[in-house]
């Protein structure tokens, strides 16, 4: 049986036969068959983790996404315009990690002129909530707390960059699932069961979603979106202007502004927190070697340091951190020195910052000092690793920034952000970066993309397996690992399936340790792939989210 047909019969025996000819007719992927197929338990999920290709490759942290990309890029979009249409996607899928609310950013590597920029569209205080004024606990509860969000303008920037494909096309993925429903699986389910005073405290979209005659919808139900379906129709047909000065934005403001918020009509307007920067090409300033490698400034100065350091420790030369305390305490003990150094990174030291007098600076300080622990936070994320056929290549993180269903207010069916970060943490790193880009020989050879809040913790952990100790991807994604303290916390968190000698003897070294479950998604989720002249391209998505990997 043919592959579409199979999925036409896939859905007709779930009673959605009105939806089946539709698709059918049009020769597009039939989103609702997909999305309907069994639930899998999470063991079945392993098969996703690694895909080879000959000529593309998509790693994402959800099945559906990556099929979103895959669609985009069968259509004759770039890896830019799969990354977008995924992304959109997951603003319905994965409502506890990104949205409309949020922000939004990826960075492309253009094959033809063999350059690397970024672009996309960051969060500005509200003029009514202005950066002067200090974080309040109880405040950051209404409305206060959300943030102006710059996803679909960055999208748009992005789309004006480097898209190919027309920009409605980019919608349609998102608007099925959201119209049509999907299954609620253990991930999704998970994170709003934990969050879900937040869901339904205010009438409207959020509640109507989530609450089927009052009871909250669980594992294996149908989450149907037609609010936040009518809303990406919309801005399909009638762009980005719909969002920040059309009538969604009326109802934004005053919903916000009705919830204790300061978002006004003019901050949306007036929104100037899109970007695209300079391009980048290898050998220019502004990269830094690392075991033969070049690492892309859009790597973050921390990650450019913290590669620097491993190469001076020698850190290969220690064994695997599943089998020596020093390796694993090296490891530790470098994000907490990346983590404080970052505060006081500026523009004008960046140079001094990334060298190799300072990682030799920091090397002295990992062997002579002690732990030096530092308070956690926490900010929910997604991630993509996109290639087409040409080589472009399309990799990064799109977020709410907040606490899944952030502030609880649900405009149109988008759920408005709860960025407190921004506002509590005055001492945040800067330098940080959700991705890392190591070229060889002015090529990519391996990229890689992270969300969640370890984030710095696993890439440069993932770095270390695959580059240090020669892992395969499977085994440099799936290999325990310690992450992020815990939000007001300073313990680490680490996987129970390192080894008591180890834990113990780590401990014994002044850390303190926070064990969780291993594979847990709050590790981070590498989502990546590698590129070599000899083979396939291979594609990794992370078993600590339901993620999947899939090549052509």
């Amino acid at each position: 049986m043919h592959r579409r047909d199979l999925l036409v019969s896939t859905l007709a025996g779930t009673g959605a036969l009105a939806f089946a000819p539709r698709l059918a007719a049009k020769g597009k992927r039939d989103w609702a068959a997909l999305a309907r197929r069994d639930l899998k338990p999470i063991q079945a999920n392993l098969a996703n983790v690694y895909a080879t290709g000959n000529r593309t490759m998509v790693s994402s942290d959800h099945p559906y996404a990556t099929e979103a990309a895959l669609w985009a890029l069968e259509r004759g979009g770039s890896a830019a315009d799969a990354y977008m249409t995924a992304a959109i996607a997951q603003c319905v899928l994965e409502p506890t990690m990104t949205t409309l609310g949020g922000g939004f950013g990826m960075a492309f590597w253009e094959a033809e002129t063999g350059q690397l920029a970024q672009g996309g569209g960051l969060f500005a205080f509200p003029s009514g909530a202005p950066v002067s004024e200090p974080y309040d606990e109880r405040k950051s509860w209404t409305a206060w707390g959300a943030m102006v969000p710059g996803f679909v303008r960055g999208l748009q920037t992005c789309h004006d960059t480097w898209g190919k494909l027309p920009w409605k096309d980019l919608f349609e993925p998102a608007i099925v699932f959201a119209e049509e429903g999907f299954v609620i699986d253990h991930m999704l389910w998970g994170y709003a069961k934990a969050t879900r005073k937040m869901i339904g405290r205010f009438p409207g979209p959020g509640r109507d979603a989530w609450f089927r005659d009052g009871y909250m919808l669980g594992v294996g139900d149908m989450l149907r979106q037609p609010a936040l379906a009518a809303t990406l129709k919309a801005l399909r047909d009638e762009g980005p202007d719909y969002f920040y000065t059309g009538p969604f934005a009326r109802d934004l403001v005053a919903e916000v502004q009705r919830r204790g918020g300061g978002i006004t009509a003019d901050d949306l307007k007036n929104f100037d927190q899109a970007y695209v920067s300079p391009t980048w090409k290898p050998g220019d300033a502004g990269g830094t070697p690392y075991r033969g490698f070049e690492v892309a400034p859009v790597s973050g100065a921390l990650f450019q340091l913290g590669l620097r350091v491993y190469e001076a420790a020698d850190l290969k030369d220690m064994g695997r951190p599943t089998e020596s305390v020093e390796a694993l305490h090296t490891q530790v003990r470098l994000v907490q020195e990346l983590w404080i150094r970052g505060r006081d990174l500026t523009p004008e030291n960046q140079a001094r910052f990334v060298s190799a007098d300072h990682a030799a600076e920091v090397l002295e300080a990992i062997r002579t000092g002690p732990p030096r622990p530092f308070r956690g936070f926490s900010a929910a994320t997604c991630a993509l690793t996109i290639i087409d056929a040409e080589g472009n290549i399309a990799a990064g993180t799109h977020s709410s920034s907040s606490e899944p269903f952030g502030t609880g207010i649900n405009v149109g069916g988008v759920i408005l952000n709860r960025a407190t970060f921004i506002r509590k943490f005055t001492d945040m790193p800067k330098g940080f970066s959700t991705l890392l880009w190591l070229f060889r020989d002015g090529q990519p050879a391996l990229v890689m993309a992270t969300p969640s809040r370890s984030l710095m913790e696993c890439l440069l952990q993932g770095a270390a397996n695959a580059v240090e100790y020669g892992m395969p991807l499977t085994e440099t994604v799936s290999a325990p690992r310690f992450g992020h303290p815990h939000p007001g916390m300073t313990a680490i968190e680490i996987e129970g399936d390192f080894s008591e000698q180890l834990l113990t003897a780590l401990a014994a070294k002044g850390h303190d340790l926070y064990r969780v479950t291993p594979k847990d998604m709050n590790m981070g989720s590498i989502h990546g792939v590698r590129l070599s002249a000899a083979g396939p391209i291979e594609g990794v998505a992370d078993p600590r989210r339901r993620g999947l990997a899939k090549g052509a």
